[in-house]
């Protein structure tokens, strides 16, 4: 794609790319120390509720904070300052040698992180035709999806040997190449309203969620990554051993079903002719399947059960670029960073009580886990195919 001189918003390639792989580089911070998590316990004394949880909420409130402000200040002015503040707050945490000064830096991590993830959605969202809006956010929705994984395996085999310093700082890189390449672009159309509206803004919230259109979006996003985050805890605890006696560790568990990560570009190809309502209500019938394969499944047949997790996740895969696409969709352009940072503060919020939804079913026997999770996910999708009739453009302009 070309940017021509008459069309100063326009997104050039080059940018869109990088772009992607902020996002993956950003969203990967919360899961990078999930593997060194034991060494950090013996080395610092902090535990997972001091690395993860106090980046996850700090995280999750950045997204009320930043969406909205990129609605009034505008989008790159946000990211730029964002993902420069994200670069000093890497770096002290990079230095940073106890348990107090890690905590505090992981907070300030994860608020200056949730700069970027909804506010580069809703940019890209807005520029281009609509086949360049939906491989955007299909890229981006590959990114975020595939952080979890790719994330864990760059802590293990850098912060692993070398330490969480030497696992930062190619970050860093990325952050300041983007915030640079940001800082060329012209101030945003939509910026110059100033901060005397800002908090005015969020009484938005209340229409958003009046919205029957959204809600179709918020609910399945509420539900999608605490049946994600809830399985595989399930299936650590209640499989674990038996994978481990054929040498198949959680991590491999979970690379089986890397390539169902890529599935978000599929949605570029088939959303243009169902549209993303369509497309959203098929991907949770897909997942649901899968869940409720794995329940058939069992331990006792575990390659069967590992095949089926594939298809829940290309069900996960599917769901989260269709839920962008719906909320940029139906969202004035005046409330559509906040309309995607309220979808994502959902998203997030549903996957930090993946591991509540775990313990509430851990005397349930693996089976009846997994169709409880099947139908939480089967009722979303009855719950979104509802709005069908009432489905807009896939994207709208403006």
């Amino acid at each position: 794609m070309k940017v021509s001189a008459s069309d100063p918003q326009a997104v050039g390639t080059g940018l869109r790319a990088l772009m992607v792989v902020c996002a993956l580089a950003v969203v990967s911070l919360l899961y990078l120390p999930l593997p060194i998590l034991d060494v950090l316990k013996q080395t610092h004394g902090i535990d997972a509720t001091g690395m993860v949880s106090s980046f996850g909420f700090a995280y999750a409130a950045g997204f009320l904070i930043f969406g909205p402000l990129s609605d009034r200040l505008g989008r790159c002015t946000v990211m730029v300052a964002g993902l420069l503040a994200l670069v000093g707050a890497t770096a002290v945490l990079a230095v940073a040698s106890t348990s107090l000064s890690l905590m505090i830096g992981r907070v300030l991590q994860g608020l200056a992180a949730s700069s970027f993830p909804p506010v580069a959605i809703a940019y890209l969202a807005e520029r281009g035709n609509p086949r360049q809006r939906v491989w955007s956010v299909a890229w981006m929705s590959t990114a975020f999806l595939s952080a979890g994984l790719l994330g864990q395996i760059y802590g293990g085999l850098v912060a692993g040997p070398w330490g969480l310093a030497a696992a930062f700082w190619p970050l860093c890189l990325v952050f300041t190449l983007t915030a640079c390449c940001l800082w060329k672009k012209p101030a945003d159309t939509q910026a110059g309203q100033g901060l005397s509206e800002f908090f005015g803004n969020y009484k938005a919230i209340g229409n958003l969620l009046a919205d029957a259109r959204l809600r179709r979006v918020y609910l399945p996003a509420f539900f999608l990554l605490m049946c994600f985050v809830a399985f595989y805890m399930t299936l650590d605890s209640k499989l674990g051993m038996q994978f481990a006696q054929l040498g198949i560790s959680p991590l491999m568990t979970r690379g089986v079903v890397a390539p169902a990560f890529l599935m978000p570009l599929l949605v570029a190809v088939v959303m243009p002719k169902l549209g993303p309502q369509r497309t959203l209500c098929a991907a949770l019938v897909c997942a649901a399947t899968g869940l409720a394969l794995s329940a058939w499944a069992g331990a006792e047949h575990l390659t069967a059960l590992l095949g089926s997790s594939f298809l829940f996740v290309a069900g996960l895969g599917i769901s989260v670029p269709s839920l962008i696409a719906r909320v940029a969709g139906v969202s004035d352009t005046s409330v559509r960073g906040l309309a995607v940072s309220l979808y994502t503060f959902v998203l997030f919020i549903g996957a930090s009580l993946g591991p509540w939804l775990a313990q509430q079913t851990a005397d349930m026997a693996l089976q009846d886990a997994c169709l409880l999770f099947s139908g939480l996910l089967f009722g979303c999708a009855i719950y979104a195919f509802t709005g069908v009739k009432k489905m807009p453009a896939i994207v709208r302009t403006g």
